[in-house]
């Protein structure tokens, strides 16, 4: 497979495709001056590359575009054994248009908030109050909720058209129902999910669907409205906004589900290839993969100084 193959399979344009060719050819010119390989090419040499168009008066926007075109030739080594990792997946640039961009959660802090959401025992001191049941059976829904939105970075749309065929826990995956701006595609879970959950599907739904006329295929349920023994609509889209107020009492450091899933696909992005992360993210054009390649000019010079610090 060369290049050009490569690219078509990417479902990029044709105009695209040429362009990302054509810039892999002015960048391995860029090599040649130094008698350097692409094959033994490094992180060093993309970030002199992106200097010396920087000082030719290139664009922020276009040197954003060459990047992309070289993050998909390494991506190409990589699929034709040619290289283990992609070196410029690291090399972030500022500027030009942006987009709205969050503090990044690490793994640890999403882990940390999906741990301390506090389920409460049967045993619980407000267990005589009469809304004890719905706040403990919505608690243990929410638990699992939060589990997908920081383990599998799905959208909370997407929470909402998960129906009981889409889990397999003998496999220990998920069905994931992109919908009209998503990509369909399946998941695994982890471990420490599961048996959240199992005994949410098989304990704490059955309870919900007590308050239900009809039976229903959704995986979570709503729990009736205050005053209320059944649920009128069915639907969850509803609870997000009062679990992000209490996540946000949790750890001031959570902004919103937005938050979440650019926290979950940017540490996806130091740890697979693009078109993995495309896939788990459910993006239909990589190019909205690449949005989360959080750039820093700032921290780029700095490096490109540490190589030339006389300049």
């Amino acid at each position: 497979m060369d290049f050009k193959t490569y690219l078509k399979r990417q479902e990029l344009s044709k105009t695209t495709a040429k362009m990302y060719q054509y810039q892999t050819m002015n960048f391995i010119s860029f090599l040649d001056k130094d008698n350097t390989q692409i094959e033994n090419c490094t992180e060093k040499e993309i970030m002199l590359y992106l200097a010396h168009l920087q000082k030719q008066g290139i664009s922020t926007e276009t040197r954003k575009l060459r990047l992309s075109a070289l993050k998909h030739f390494f991506n190409f080594q990589i699929e034709t054994n040619n290289r283990k990792e992609n070196p410029a997946n690291r090399i972030k640039l500022q500027g030009g248009q942006k987009q709205k961009l969050y503090p990044i959660l690490s793994p640890q802090e999403l882990q940390n908030i999906y741990e301390n959401y506090e389920v409460p025992k049967q045993d619980d001191k407000r267990s005589h109050h009469n809304w004890f049941t719905n706040y403990k059976l919505s608690k243990e829904r929410n638990k699992v909720i939060i589990g997908l939105l920081f383990n599998q970075g799905i959208t909370t749309a997407e929470v909402s058209r998960i129906i009981t065929d889409d889990l397999d826990l003998r496999k220990g995956t998920i069905d994931i129902r992109g919908g009209r701006i998503g990509k369909d595609r399946t998941l695994e879970l982890k471990s420490n999910q599961i048996m959240d959950i199992m005994e949410y599907q098989y304990t704490t739904r059955n309870e919900l669907l007590k308050y239900y006329k009809e039976p229903s295929k959704y995986l979570f349920l709503s729990t009736p409205a205050s005053g209320q023994t059944q649920v009128k609509e069915a639907g969850i889209l509803n609870i997000f906004k009062r679990l992000t107020e209490e996540l946000k009492e949790q750890n001031p450091k959570f902004i919103n589900f937005l938050q979440v899933r650019a926290s979950v696909i940017t540490y996806w992005l130091k740890n697979y290839n693009l078109r993995q992360v495309q896939y788990f993210a459910g993006h239909k054009r990589i190019i909205s993969t690449e949005m989360y390649l959080i750039n820093d000019i700032d921290d780029l010079q700095k490096e490109i100084d540490s190589f030339h610090p006389i300049g």
